[in-house]
């Protein structure tokens, strides 16, 4: 990934009406001290509103993948987590009840290391 910072948007689904799913991990992520300057909740073309997180080559990458892992395997309800990439690239992480934290690390390196790598669209699902 180039030195320069990049924005990967982060969309939640199913979110919650009240949004709860997205605040959540928004709190996650700004819990872990490399991100929490870089995560900010904007609208999207829909009604509901996502997050950016900026990461660059210095390990804010690996950051967000850690601390959406973490944040995925205590989730109680089913969640998919999208990531997109400004030039339309996209990952879905779907992932049922989440149990087991290196199954799902796995899933989002996966996603998160295609967007790094600027590679094709790549989906994955943990069932």
């Amino acid at each position: 990934m180039p030195a320069s910072q990049e924005t990967i948007t982060l969309s939640v689904y199913p979110d919650l009406p009240s949004a709860d799913a997205r605040r959540s991990l928004g709190s996650w992520l700004r819990a872990e001290d490399r991100l929490r300057e870089k995560v900010i909740t904007a609208p999207d073309a829909g009604a509901t509103d996502v997050l950016l997180v900026a990461v660059d080559s210095g390990g804010a990458v690996m950051v967000l993948v850690q601390a959406i892992a973490a944040w995925l395997t205590h989730r109680r309800e089913d969640v998919t987590v999208k990531l997109t990439r400004a030039d339309g690239w996209s990952a879905e992480l779907d992932v049922r009840r989440a149990r087991d934290m290196d199954q799902v690390t796995a899933l989002i390196e996966a996603a998160v290391r295609a967007v790094a790598d600027h590679q094709p669209s790549v989906e994955t699902n943990d069932r």
